[in-house]
């Protein structure tokens, strides 16, 4: 498929998952290890917290893994986004609207399409922030920003 390639590497952010799992199964021993000594059902509800939250971020932590074809690609007829949960979404430039970066550091890409709905693109999915700023500057050549009159 023709057209420039940008794949998602949220390293940054798998390493937060990697750490707060470890944690919290951390929590979850500890937890055992004082209803061993107190029997307190109180400790046995924290380890199991603590477990299923160590899950849900081992769960997490394996999506967010890097493969191919997954990530951003820029093609003259259409932007093809990944999303962590929703599979491939294909945007006609012919339905985007308006492109703007969102957020205080501007780590967001928002495409609004002409159904008033967005098609959001932050930079955590990315290894680096070059990597996102060049999905930007790709994305803004072939859409420039609106001009906004002061």
């Amino acid at each position: 498929m023709p057209g420039d390639f940008f794949p998602y590497h949220p390293l940054r952010l798998r390493l937060w998952l990697l750490g707060a799992g470890l944690v919290a199964l951390g929590l979850a021993i500890w937890a055992i290890v004082g209803f061993a000594q107190s029997q307190s059902p109180r400790e046995i509800l924290r380890a199991g917290l603590s477990f299923g939250l160590a899950a849900a971020m081992g769960v997490a932590f394996f999506r967010f893994r890097p493969r191919s074809e997954w990530g951003v690609r820029v093609t003259p007829l259409a932007v093809l986004v990944s999303r962590p949960r929703a599979g491939l979404i294909e945007v006609p430039w012919s339905a985007v609207k308006e492109v703007r970066r969102l957020g205080e550091k501007r780590d967001t890409i928002a495409l609004w399409l002409r159904e008033e709905q967005r098609v959001l693109v932050p930079a955590h999915l990315f290894a680096r922030r070059a990597d996102f700023e060049a999905l930007a500057k790709a994305i803004e050549d072939r859409m420039p920003a609106p001009r906004y009159d002061a």
